[in-house]
């Protein structure tokens, strides 16, 4: 719930920042400050081991590139054509994609609780985004950049939850968000989306919370929860839509209809359906 509520912020927090600054060297200039603020103090942390040795790299780079230059630059990017409300829509959908994902690659058998559980959460964010697709709060470049996002969002969960590290979460953390914000440096200036249009409160506010809570505190809260099982990690991100519409609608005064509401109580139900496989094998044993 923590980190569910947290991740949601994305939204909100990039359509404020990109009120000063293009959307992609915001992104960069974010995922770069995290490495260079938090990396120092590791470095000098006698209890986590800070450089990563050769083999080590390449982990680093591919989840880099997957989750914070692929999912996390396209998300930024989507903020100029989708509403809040419909960019965490889509991060929602990433549990049904991640649980197909982890059937293929890693042998995951899904429960049939775990797959209705999923099925009336995803029919729940069917119902709440019935009155808003109409409404055009989406554009068809938001479309692509937020498929984008999901796809990528899913990979690089399953991506992490099956490679083997010998660095500590918190520190691979930091070298992955600093090295995915190097890599997107080159599409912002391949898209001419590198402009800082004004150095103000806003937009210092705004990186302040995108660094230390979403960079930080809330990819290392989903580094712990992907460990411990993908699939039902993931489900948590049927509450997204919740809190998205929910903010959408204090900051930027986004619609909440009775559909979204109607899909909200599906969403919830779902989740209940999808963790009663857990309390069924605990009663067995």
């Amino acid at each position: 719930m923590v980190f569910t509520a947290l991740w949601s912020t994305g939204a909100i927090a990039a359509k404020f920042g990109i009120r000063s600054a293009d959307a992609l060297i915001l992104a960069s200039v974010r995922f770069i400050s995290t490495g260079l603020i938090f990396g120092p103090y590791f470095l000098l942390h006698n209890k986590h081991r800070f450089w990563p040795r050769g083999s080590e790299w390449k982990p680093i780079i591919i989840y880099g590139l997957l989750n914070t230059t692929f999912t996390l630059g396209s998300f930024f990017a989507a903020q100029k054509y989708a509403s809040a409300g419909m960019s965490t829509l889509f991060l929602a959908v990433a549990p049904l994609l991640m649980a197909l994902f982890s059937s293929w690659f890693l042998g995951r058998k899904l429960s049939r609780f775990e797959i209705i559980g999923m099925l009336v959460a995803f029919s729940g964010l069917i119902l709440s985004a019935a009155s808003e697709l109409p409404k055009g709060h989406i554009k068809p470049l938001g479309l692509v950049l937020l498929i984008i996002y999901m796809v990528s969002y899913a990979c690089s969960s399953i991506y992490f939850s099956s490679i083997k590290r010998t660095l500590t979460n918190i520190v691979f953390n930091v070298w992955q968000v600093f090295t995915g914000g190097i890599m997107l440096l080159p599409f912002a200036f391949l898209f001419k989306d590198y402009h800082i249009h004004h150095l103000d409160t806003n937009l210092l506010l705004s990186m302040a919370w995108m660094v230390i809570v979403l960079s930080f505190i809330a990819n290392q809260l989903w580094l712990y929860l992907v460990k411990i099982d993908t699939v039902k990690a993931a489900a948590w991100l049927y509450l997204a839509p919740v809190f998205g519409y929910a903010l959408g609608y204090i900051f930027f005064n986004e619609t909440i209809t009775v559909f979204t509401i109607s899909g909200t109580l599906l969403v919830i139900a779902g989740l209940v359906v999808a963790g009663r496989n857990k309390k069924a094998v605990k009663a067995v044993e």
